[in-house]
């Protein structure tokens, strides 16, 4: 048996005709964390448009060899911009005093919508740090989350926020940059979808990262992805679990028109990187603070579940 990348395969199957895919059972998550593996002991960044060509082991050895010099210098959690193109950076841009004031104008409104047509209860809210860089890390069940958090958050804390949401969102898109979201997509574009939360806190932002990278099927908190591990490990900044309460039954999946159903937003204690790393179980050190904050955004669920009803 042999490792490859993080996971255990036979040794028959490593050959240079084998399929990362098909032969090795290499899905989309497991291509960040090789291409993350390939950069670390090869100096070598393979693009999106690299593993795009990959078929086969051979393909992936001859993309790794003709890798460029320039890509095989950057870094990309070090210079994150550099994996990013210039259409992609536009997305980071601040903004200016016209779009500043119509994303106030809209925050305005989403604040006077959610907080008349769901009741929403927010919960914690001081325990946010007023002046470090944090990152929120909510559970997901509707497309109405997002929306949810921002009518919570103050507005001198919701212009410091980049949002790293799913692409799929349909209620996002036309909003996308006066609302500063980064768009994630958690089964393609893993590389540029981690340049975008590294390029963040690097300036200093907040973010927030649904980990678990879908809408839940069942309401239950699902395993997380490992990219937001990747990046705490790397920035070192403050952690935050968000249990958010019935927005599965104020929009369910498959509905276009919410409904004025209850809605509850608890913020946990910010936490350190560092003491969820010495909590959490795992071989490597983004996987146990993975671990330990899955288990925070767990306990927090339960402890508010009773007041959300």
């Amino acid at each position: 048996m042999k490792r490859f990348s993080t996971q255990i395969i036979k040794e028959d199957a490593l050959s240079p005709g084998a399929s990362p895919q098909l032969d090795l059972g290499i899905d989309s998550l497991e291509w960040l964390n090789l291409t993350l593996e390939i950069r670390r002991r090869a100096g070598v960044e393979l693009s999106e448009q690299a593993i795009g060509r990959i078929a086969t082991v051979r393909d992936l050895l001859r993309e790794v060899s003709e890798a460029d010099a320039g890509v095989r210098a950057a870094s990309l959690l070090e210079d994150p911009e550099q994996v990013l193109s210039a259409e992609q950076k536009r997305w980071l841009k601040p903004h200016g005093a016209t779009t500043s004031a119509v994303a106030a104008g809209l925050y305005a409104l989403n604040w006077v919508l959610v907080r008349a047509w769901f009741r929403l209860r927010v919960k914690g809210l001081a325990r946010l740090p007023e002046k470090q860089p944090f990152v929120l890390i909510p559970n997901h069940l509707s497309y109405l989350d997002p929306q949810v958090i921002a009518a919570s958050l103050r507005f001198r804390q919701l212009r410091r926020t980049y949002w790293g949401v799913i692409t799929t969102n349909p209620f996002i898109g036309l909003f996308r940059r006066l609302g500063q979201v980064v768009p994630i997509d958690p089964d393609h574009a893993l590389i540029s979808s981690l340049a975008f939360g590294a390029a963040v806190l690097k300036r200093g932002n907040h973010l927030v990262w649904f980990a678990e990278g879908a809408l839940s099927p069942t309401g239950g908190l699902q395993p997380f992805k490992p990219g937001i591990g990747i990046l705490l490990e790397r920035f070192q900044t403050l952690a935050v679990p968000v249990a958010i309460h019935g927005t599965d039954r104020a929009l369910p999946v498959g509905k276009l028109w919410p409904l004025p159903k209850p809605v509850m937003v608890e913020f946990g204690h910010p936490l350190s990187p560092r003491h969820l790393e010495q909590q959490g179980k795992g071989n490597k050190p983004h996987e146990r603070i993975l671990d330990a904050l899955h288990e925070h955004l767990t306990v927090l669920r339960s402890s508010s579940a009773a007041q959300s009803r």
